[in-house]
């Protein structure tokens, strides 16, 4: 077991060893409402192919100056980032065609050269910033596929560009701006306008009474209604309706009639629907690497969370990146989700134990 990890883990190293993502902007310093251009470079070995980009990196440019501003007292570094005002004027041959989170498939399109037994991708996008100091943009994600399977690279690397003020203004300072002298307070005459204050204490006085008074005659009336009969409410386990729904997903037959995409969707659906409703995470609305955070924390075995991750990760890779895995991983990765059903299901038997 232990010499199976070791090569694993040398596969992924190796992986990510031959893939490099950078990024900078064509210049250190611009002014203020002036564009820049900002190339982001993944440089591959000619066996590797990149699949997908995470895209919102194109719109979570922030300013250092203002996050800085927006609470210069703190030192614990737990203040979020303030977003740049910034306008992306052109993202070079890059298109969106769809809302999902990844530029993939037709979406990529690169300036590619070859450097030896290297490949260097290249695309540039171009930016006006309004935010005087520097903003930073972070190097997003990329996932590739190697020989070694499908890796997501990602160093946690940023550039930045420094946005030079209009001349002779300082914004090191929040209290640069210059006291004006005090002015003398004027005076108008009295309106309507003066006198709301009383109109609105006496139309709510008058409004309190008649919701009382309809509110007293609602229960009298409610009363004299007999009261329906509420039904009992059977609680169905998580583990039922998981094993359920999977059972007649895989009756279906989707991925056998070439719906991939929509047989690995509803899979991951059903779990995280289970995940819900047996632990009580809002897996739903999160991500793999969220739902995976939040369940190793709770009494899950090792060998179930990295089940849980394989089933979730080949899904997103199906839904958003495109992949196309080999026909035998979908009826593998069913029996895996009703074995993790049955493995994580809670046991509702009553103890024995006197």
């Amino acid at each position: 077991m232990i010499r199976v990890l070791i090569v694993i883990l040398w596969a992924v190293t190796a992986g990510y060893a031959q893939v490099e993502v950078t990024g900078a902007f064509d210049r250190d310093t611009v002014p203020i409402g002036s564009s820049a251009i900002f190339t982001l470079s993944v440089e591959t070995s000619s066996d590797e192919d990149i699949l997908a980009v995470q895209s919102v990196f194109l719109d979570s440019v922030y300013s250092a100056l203002q996050t800085f501003k927006s609470n210069p007292n703190d030192t614990t570094g737990s203040a979020p980032p303030v977003l740049s005002d910034f306008e992306l004027l052109d993202m070079g041959q890059w298109q969106k065609v769809d809302d999902d989170p990844f530029f993939s498939g037709e979406e990529l399109k690169w300036t590619v050269n070859t450097i030896g037994s290297k490949k260097l991708y290249e695309n540039s996008f171009e930016f006006k910033f309004w935010d005087p100091g520097a903003n930073v943009i972070i190097i997003p994600p990329v996932i590739v596929n190697s020989a070694t399977g499908q890796d997501q690279i990602y160093e946690g690397l940023q550039a930045s560009v420094f946005i030079a003020p209009p001349v002779g203004a300082d914004v090191s300072s929040p209290d640069s701006l210059e006291i004006e002298p005090i002015k003398p307070i004027l005076t108008e005459a009295k309106n309507i306008s003066d006198y709301l204050i009383y109109i609105y204490i006496i139309g709510g006085l008058l409004l309190a009474a008649i919701a009382y008074w309809l509110f007293v005659r609602w229960q009298k009336n409610k009363e004299s209604v007999p009261q329906p009969v509420v039904e009992e409410v059977i609680h169905i386990p998580a583990h039922t309706q998981a094993l359920t729904a999977l059972s007649s997903l895989r009756e279906e037959q989707l991925w056998q009639k070439g719906a991939v995409k929509e047989y690995q969707s509803r899979l991951t659906f059903i779990i995280r629907e289970y995940l819900e409703n047996r632990y009580d995470v809002p897996a739903l609305e999160s991500t793999t690497e969220e739902i995976v955070r939040n369940i190793s924390t709770g009494d899950m075995e090792l060998s179930d969370v990295d089940s849980l991750k394989r089933i979730l990760q080949v899904a997103d890779l199906v839904k958003f990146a495109k992949a196309k895995p080999d026909e035998s991983i979908h009826e593998r990765f069913m029996d895996e989700a009703e074995g993790f059903v049955n493995r994580t299901k809670k046991d509702n038997t009553p103890s024995t134990d006197g």
